[in-house]
């Protein structure tokens, strides 16, 4: 009797495990300024950095989003709006060593147990509020109260036999929010 419970367990936590982590795609494509809701371009200009811009249309499983990347005092940042210019996040690259040492204590725990083996391939801070608010955390670095951080992780994740990239979202205090695996497109045909 033990043995079955045991098994029917073990089904369960491998399927739960499975069924946890949805599939994640995204395709960028670099687009024009031209091309830019006039709202998106305000947003950045009012940054006042005179960074570079290079903006992207990314194309995912649930719909479309325009991204500003650029790179400001040696740090790279990411901003994404909805097609019609609002502001959804901002992303800036953190490094994982930078990560408040509970934080980084619990989100390893994470991966050790969903992974064999892993290892982190790039850390963002993703902070989402008001366009105040983000303004301040932009141009001040001062953070106010009302804004959402979060920490993105994407994971080079070994189990059993395969080999996977994950994006992890956890919030400021190391608590899972989502997990999905990175699904590619499929290159094996030509395409014309």
């Amino acid at each position: 009797m033990h043995k079955i419970f045991y098994l029917i367990l073990l089904i369960g936590l491998t399927y739960t495990s499975d069924l946890f982590a949805q599939d994640k795609f995204e395709k960028e494509s670099r687009i024009k300024k031209r091309d830019v809701p006039s709202k998106a371009l305000l947003f950045i200009d009012s940054l006042n950095n005179n960074a570079r811009v290079k903006w992207y249309m990314e194309e995912g499983l649930t719909g479309k989003s325009i991204e500003a990347k650029f790179k400001y005092n040696k740090t790279k940042y990411s901003i994404e709006f909805d097609t019609l210019g609002n502001v959804e996040d901002t992303e800036m690259e953190e490094k994982w060593k930078n990560i408040p040492p509970d934080v980084s204590a619990m989100v390893s725990e994470q991966f050790k147990s969903d992974c064999s083996k892993f290892k982190i391939q790039k850390v963002q801070k993703q902070y989402t509020g008001t366009e105040k608010d983000l303004l301040s955390i932009l141009i001040n670095g001062k953070k106010r109260e009302e804004l959402k951080t979060n920490f993105e992780i994407i994971v080079k994740c070994h189990q059993d036999k395969d080999v996977n990239l994950f994006e992890y979202l956890f919030n400021e205090k190391g608590k899972l929010i989502s997990k999905s695996k990175i699904v590619f497109k499929n290159s094996s045909h030509l395409e014309y």
